[in-house]
């Protein structure tokens, strides 16, 4: 019994060993880099975003709010393109974000933008009235922004009827 397919027991467990020690590191390896994720995931800031519609105008409007402990910075906010149906006429909407220098832990900001035609025409009478046209309609809004250790996240959020929630959310070193 001391040779098994004419190995002896000793090579077959040192073969075994090896191949546990293989598996042990790999496995640690795939560890340390699902750690490693899990806290650059921790510490960057969870934003949010929601339309507020008041009765006093200066109130309404879109507000982006930090709900993490941790600082978001260069907040960039793409360009919504929306498609309004007023009695039957359909308009292209475009609504330019001013982007957002940083951003504390569990603060609200109103975030600023202005209302152009597809052909980029300002239109600055729609843009104070914009606000109650957008809380019935579905959209999609993509912001990019990173945190101190300048790791970057883009998430995009999806309007559909009134409830408003993140769609997706990647992050890059």
């Amino acid at each position: 019994m001391t040779v098994l397919l004419g190995v002896p027991i000793k090579d077959w467990l040192i073969i075994i060993a090896s191949f546990i020690l293989i598996f042990s590191i790999l496995e640690i390896r795939k560890l340390k880099k699902n750690i490693s994720h899990e806290i650059h995931k921790r510490i960057l800031p969870q934003l949010n975003l929601e339309i507020i519609l008041d009765a006093n105008i200066q109130n309404s409007g879109i507000y982006l709010r930090n709900e993490s402990f941790f600082i978001a910075r260069d907040i960039k906010l793409d360009n919504l393109e929306i498609v309004m149906d007023d009695l039957g006429y359909k308009y292209t909407l475009i609504l330019k974000f001013e982007g957002v220098d940083s951003l504390r832990a569990q603060e609200k900001v109103k975030l600023k933008f202005q209302v152009f035609d597809k052909n980029l025409i300002p239109l600055p009478e729609v843009t104070e009235r914009i606000i109650p046209h957008l809380t019935g309609m579905p959209f999609k809004m993509e912001l990019s922004y990173s945190n101190i250790e300048n790791v970057k996240s883009h998430v995009v959020f999806s309007k559909t009827g009134k409830q408003l929630c993140i769609e997706s959310a990647t992050t890059s070193p």
